[in-house]
Formats: C-alpha cells, structure tokens, sequence
C-alpha cells in the first residue's frame, strides 16, 4: 500500500512539474521565462556562453533552396536563422541575392530570399551591377558607377540606362580626384534607354557642368 501512495504521488508531482514547464525550455535555468530562455553559466568561466546557429557558406546555403519553401504550413521555415561563413562561393541569385556579406541571415518566406540581420552598409561600387541593401517596398535598389563627359555648353549629359532598370533612385554626380568636389545629387530628367539622355539641376534651374570628365553613382530599381 505505501508502494502505491509513493508511486502516486511521485507521478502527480511529474506531471505537475510538466505542467508548470509546459512549452518552455530552459538552459542554466529551472524557470524558463520564454519559450526558449538561455542563461548564461557565470559560475564557470571555462565554457563559453552563446547560442550557435547552422553555420555555412553561400554554396552549402544554395544547395539547400529546395528545402526551403514558400507560403504556409508544415513546410514553411519563414524566420529560420543561419550565419553565413564564406561568399566567395556560390552565385548569389534568387534566394541568397541579399547574401552577398558574412553574417546572420533570416529566411523571408514571403518574398523567398534570405535577409541580412544586420546589413552591411558599406558596399564597393563598382562599374558592373551592384546589389545595394536598400529596398523600396520589396524591391532592392542597385547602385553602378560610371563616367560622362561635358562640353561645357549643355546641361544635358549622357548617362546610360543599367540593363533592366525601371526607374532612377537616386544618383551622385562628382570629380574624383583630391578635393571630392560632388557636383549634384539630382537630375531635372531622365530618359531610360541605352542612350539615357539625362538633364542636369533642379525644376527651377539647369546646371551647365564646365567643360570635362565626371564621375556618377547611380542607383536604380528593376
């Protein structure tokens, strides 16, 4: 009889204490205060104290695009997080278009790219296409530099379109060289179109450039 009462209470307390956990998990803690609450182990300064997610570089990444899908349900990994290693590997198109940096990463189900937790600002434009970390409502804002020459007569210049440009974002017009003299960061016009004629200054006033070699930023949308 004294077997059964033991066994009985032993098994009330189980399930109370299951209870009391229920859908919380805790590490270095017996109160989880979330679903999954890590605390740090101060009193053992010999282990390391961090959360490690998967850890991959951009090709291991791609290799697994079908893996990840779109839209709800089981299937659905939206928010799943990585840590992105290595970019020199891989194409970084479709999915990992914005993975173009080291660092953490969080799937976008909706949209099917992986986002940059924290983005890096700092990108190297160059005269080829850029993928920039600014977006317009969903879509990414490139950035390509290039060169034109004035001839100190006209404000209209010739700033060709990139390939599958839309609409202008923004441009930065300058002279490279000691003094970083910039110019002007917006245009009256502009045609999209292999010649993209554009025309300089603001609606209430034109800029003639003097005579010379200038340099530009654009940024665009596709």
């Amino acid at each position: 009889m004294k077997k059964k009462l033991l066994t009985t209470i032993l098994l009330v307390g189980s399930f109370s204490l299951a209870y009391s956990q229920q859908g919380r998990v805790g590490i270095n803690t017996i109160t989880p205060a979330a679903t999954f609450d890590v605390q740090a182990n101060t009193a053992n300064n010999s282990l390391p104290d961090a959360v490690l997610v998967p850890r991959m570089t951009r090709a291991q990444l791609e290799a697994k695009n079908a893996a990840y899908t779109n839209g709800s349900g089981a299937a659905n990994q939206n928010g799943a997080l990585v840590f992105i290693s290595d970019v020199t590997s891989g194409t970084g198109t479709g999915k990992t278009i914005n993975v173009q940096a080291k660092g953490f990463y969080y799937y976008d189900a909706s949209n099917g790219v992986w986002v940059a937790v924290t983005p890096n600002l700092k990108l190297a434009v160059n005269t080829s296409e850029t993928p920039t970390n600014t977006y317009v409502g969903t879509s990414r804002v490139y950035a390509i530099k290039g060169s034109f020459n004035a001839t100190g007569t006209s404000s209209t210049v010739s700033i060709p379109s990139p390939a599958g440009m839309t609409s202008l974002y923004s441009i930065t017009i300058y002279q490279s060289g000691s003094a970083g003299v910039i110019y002007d960061r917006s245009l009256y016009s502009y045609t999209i179109g292999t010649t993209g004629n554009a025309v300089t200054g603001s609606p209430g006033m034109s800029v003639i450039y003097p005579m010379g070699s200038y340099d530009y930023i654009l940024e665009y949308l596709k």
